[in-house]
């Protein structure tokens, strides 16, 4: 067996095996910018960490998993590690040499070499101040409550200091030798990597999401212990959530770009679409019917595909990125499919994106449904125009029914007669009035089990 291929069951998050063939439904090509990379860290022997950014929700954990498993069947030692899912009291030193231990062990020691050298690395990198609050934990357990005892106290303390100075001074008699530690793991680490054959390359994935203090440490030590030939690092992160996470940590002023160019070989970005491009519209349409066969539902269902429309031509003009879509149809699924898509779409589009207007509206807050119609649909029924889809009248006749809410210029029959034409299931129970059209919304929104303050 391989090294790749033992590494797929080697932890879950390197589990990679349901992915049954990379890329599989990619209409975004996502597979072209995956084989050029390949190509790229082929040729590349002197070791990088490259960052692909994309904004939130546009599938960097996608891209991510799925070139992963495409450079595993290209028999490439590769490591796909959730960042955010491990234990943050772990030094990432810790974890990425636990790792490269894992996935490169070849049966003969190779991984044993790597935990002994890291281990005594690792034991020289205690931080000080760790060790300084530990000795004055044991000052204080040990003298009781100083505030009782303050003799005691004073006592302890004093002999944590003079063993926190012995300890500083040990530390500095030692640094010859840890200086050897860290030149013997490196050059054991490199050995082992070199012999590899093709680069090693690690999927540091959410690295974006996690506290920034661990963010930034992982960073750090990349930079400072696996920067070596044959050792490729990719971070799948939005970019500005990175500069959010230095400046949280070196303060407001701190050059952010600057500083993570000393740790990132380079920035690419994850290539977006317009989103009134066939491709991506195409994409939307089929990862709603993916999220609707996910849950075992019929895609072919009339209310289903009126709803599906309805939610590709929303997520196109509002926009809505791939995970906002996901939720949009998770909410849609979990009310029970309520009987009128095109007002539940609606809604749940106000959910996610303006949630706040959500509760005014439904109490018919004047402002509000000025704003709503005014500003949101009028610039929703001019961008629906470029695209290669919209659903016929239905932006416009939600908003002849807002602008009558406001107004009197047109007679219920006639906004009622577009409603129900437009907005409604074919099948709809027939609408007598106005105040049964907003009744509806009301009724819709409290089957979609709303929060509508969140």
């Amino acid at each position: 067996m391989n090294r790749s291929a033992r590494l797929a069951g080697s932890t879950p998050e390197n589990a990679l095996d349901d992915i049954a063939r990379p890329f599989a439904g990619d209409l975004l090509g996502r597979a072209r910018l995956s084989d050029r990379l390949t190509t790229y860290i082929d040729r590349l022997r002197e070791g990088a960490v490259i960052a692909i950014d994309a904004s939130w929700g546009e599938g960097k954990t996608w891209f991510a998993r799925n070139w992963a498993a495409s450079l595993r069947r290209q028999d490439h030692p590769v490591i796909y590690l959730d960042t955010f899912r491990q234990n943050d009291e772990l030094d990432p030193f810790f974890i990425l040499a636990a790792e490269l231990a894992l996935s490169l062990d070849d049966g003969q020691g190779t991984g044993d070499t790597i935990r002994g050298e890291a281990a005594r690395l690792m034991n020289a990198l205690v931080p000080l101040t760790g060790r300084l609050a530990a000795l004055k934990t044991v000052a204080l357990q040990a003298s009781g409550d100083p505030l009782h005892d303050p003799a005691a106290g004073k006592a302890s303390f004093r002999t944590a200091s003079e063993d926190t100075e012995n300890w500083i001074e040990n530390r500095l008699k030692a640094y010859p030798s840890e200086k050897a530690l860290f030149a013997n793991f490196r050059q054991s680490l490199g050995r082992i990597v070199a012999a590899s054959g093709k680069p090693v390359v690690i999927m540091l994935d959410e690295l974006d999401r996690c506290r920034p203090s661990f963010a930034i440490r992982f960073l750090e030590r990349i930079r400072h212990y696996f920067d070596m030939p044959n050792l490729v690092f990719v971070l799948p992160v939005t970019r500005i959530q990175l500069y959010e996470a230095v400046k949280s940590v070196y303060g407001p002023d701190t050059d952010a770009a600057a500083y993570l160019h000393k740790f990132v070989s380079f920035f690419l970005s994850l290539p977006t679409f317009p989103p009134n491009d066939q491709s991506r519209l195409a994409h939307v349409r089929a990862f709603i019917g993916a999220i609707f066969a996910r849950h075992g539902m019929d895609t072919a269902e009339a209310k289903r595909q009126r709803f599906t429309e309805l939610m590709t031509a929303w997520a196109a003009l509002v926009p809505l990125s791939l995970q906002e879509v996901e939720r949009a149809t998770t909410l849609y699924i979990l009310s029970d499919e309520p009987p009128e898509p095109g007002i539940a779409a609606f809604l749940i589009v106000l959910k996610i994106r303006k949630p706040e207007w959500l509760r005014l509206l439904l109490e018919n807050n004047m402002q509000t449904l000025a704003t709503l119609s005014q500003d949101f649909l009028a610039k929703i029924i001019a961008d629906s125009q470029k695209l290669p889809m919209s659903p016929d009248g239905y932006f416009s006749a939600l908003k002849t029914f807002f602008d009558s809410e406001t107004s009197n210029r047109l007679q219920d029959r006639e906004v009622i007669t577009r409603f129900q034409k437009d907005v409604l299931a074919p099948n709809s129970f027939y609408i007598e009035s106005l105040e049964e059209i907003a009744y509806l919304i009301r009724m819709i929104a409290g089957n979609l089990d709303m929060d509508i303050t969140g």
